[in-house]
């Protein structure tokens, strides 16, 4: 799979998300944010349904069984695996896996994962692509936005959006959240 058909792929997902799971989003389920692990189950589960049932979705699933060295941690501490990977279960090599993917959820979270860190996961584990999505989630008790953006890499060039790129134009992200809120 070319990298521009994933992220085509990765945007329905994400797009299906905000609009069908709204509520984890809203302002109105209260003064905390959704974690990043719930935000990348739906993910995951709208991806599936986009790409070929040949490929697994798992969200954070610890292939190696091992502890992670702080060098490949995404975040610093345990929770350095993943939150969504795309992969043959059982298979290793760049051809069992396809993507690997952190998500970040609440604008100016603690822990922002960044690129050149998940690019050392996906050398260490052989992952076609690497990807960082920052929903840039901002809930108040009144209203809630996101600006979701992303970075990618892949195996065998590298960064491929060295910085954060808006996964929306703001035509389009204005369109899909009153979808959601509608």
């Amino acid at each position: 799979m070319i990298l521009a058909d994933l992220q085509s792929r990765v945007r329905i997902a994400l797009t299906n998300t905000l609009v069908e799971e709204w509520s984890l989003f809203a302002a109105t389920t209260g003064t905390s944010h959704p974690s990043e692990r719930t935000v990348a189950f739906h993910l995951g589960w709208y991806l599936r349904q986009t790409i070929d049932r040949a490929w697994t979705v798992d969200a954070e699933y610890d292939r190696s069984g091992m502890l992670l060295e702080e060098s490949v941690r995404l975040d610093g501490d345990d929770r350095g695996v993943p939150n969504l990977i795309v992969h043959h279960r059982g298979l290793l090599g760049p051809e069992h896996n396809l993507l690997l993917v952190h998500v970040a959820a609440a604008a100016g979270a603690d822990h922002r994962p960044d690129l050149a860190t998940a690019q050392g996961l996906q050398r260490r584990f052989g992952y076609r692509y690497a990807l960082v999505l920052d929903l840039g989630l901002r809930a108040d008790r009144t209203d809630s936005t996101v600006a979701p953006s992303w970075q990618w890499a892949t195996l065998e060039e590298g960064a491929v959006t060295p910085e954060p790129v808006p996964v929306y134009a703001d035509d389009v992200l204005t369109e899909i959240v009153a979808r959601a809120t509608s």
